[in-house]
């Protein structure tokens, strides 16, 4: 695999701040990247703005780091010097590429309120933070996974419409946002737990009558089929729930709703009378 080529616009500001450049660069370099850095390409006799264009628009150099402290940032807005010229060159390009593929902003100095020292014509762009010493190995990934174009966060492939949405009408008990909020207040012991799990049992004691068969339409067994399928989630809720009950909160009121809950149900045992179908 090649090694991206990076070049770092920085200014001249002081030896702290061009060594603290420098060990940057040496850091990148021992990560695998092709640093391109004045101080050690730029040599007596070259053409320094034509090093700086050719670093910001030559198609090989796969990104730009700008490396802003208070000197780049004021440099940089007043155009004077040679972040002057760069950043006449790449805010040019940065305007001209929406994508921000190619440019980021490092940030290794923030004032006395914690604001970044940025060029203004990135001021709303995202930068990389490497201004904190707690955090530098943290945002040192990040600025590795932006040169090798290795995102932390990989947007999942799109997948299929679901089925459901496609073959007809399907019954639903409408517990799911109950069963979650329910499980979360048993899980976090959050007052409202008991009454979370009072307003699912409700729920799913009331809209079981959905499922009841009536006259489907084609062959009843494949009928009674379908509806124990459309059933197993809920089921498999009630389950959890019961689960996170006996783990979380087993008291004596929660108990006692279960065996209410169950209670209930119990009429679903038997066929009445004007129906000549089984139940579910």
């Amino acid at each position: 695999m090649t090694a991206p080529k990076l070049f770092i616009s920085y200014s001249w500001a002081d030896a702290e701040h061009e060594q603290w450049v420098v060990d940057l660069a040496t850091e990148l370099r021992e990560s695998g990247v092709d640093v391109i850095l004045d101080k050690w390409d730029l040599r007596e006799g070259h053409d320094a703005v034509a090093f700086m264009e050719q670093m910001v628009t030559n198609p090989d150099i796969n990104k730009v780091a700008i490396v802003s402290d208070e000197t780049y940032a004021a440099k940089a807005d007043g155009r004077a010097g040679g972040v002057g010229t760069e950043t006449q060159i790449i805010s040019r390009k940065v305007y001209e590429n929406q994508a921000q593929e190619k440019f980021v902003a490092i940030v290794s100095e923030k004032d006395e309120n914690g604001k970044p020292f940025i060029p203004t014509y990135y001021d709303s762009r995202i930068y990389i933070d490497l201004s904190e010493a707690d955090r530098y190995s943290e945002n040192f990934e990040k600025l590795l996974r932006w040169i090798f174009d290795k995102p932390l966060y990989v947007k999942p492939e799109l997948g299929s419409r679901p089925s459901f949405l496609s073959e007809g009408e399907h019954i639903s008990l409408g517990t799911t946002a109950k069963f979650k909020r329910c499980v979360y207040a048993l899980k976090n012991n959050k007052a409202f737990a008991a009454g979370a799990f009072e307003e699912y049992c409700n729920s799913f004691a009331s809209n079981l009558e959905r499922f009841r068969l009536s006259r489907p339409d084609g062959e009843f067994d494949d009928a009674v089929v379908a509806s124990i399928s459309e059933f197993l989630p809920f089921r498999n809720e009630a389950i959890q729930l019961f689960i996170t009950v006996a783990q979380y909160s087993p008291t004596q009121e929660l108990v006692q709703r279960i065996h209410r809950l169950f209670e209930s149900l119990i009429p679903y045992m038997n066929r009445p009378g004007p129906v000549g179908s089984p139940r579910i």
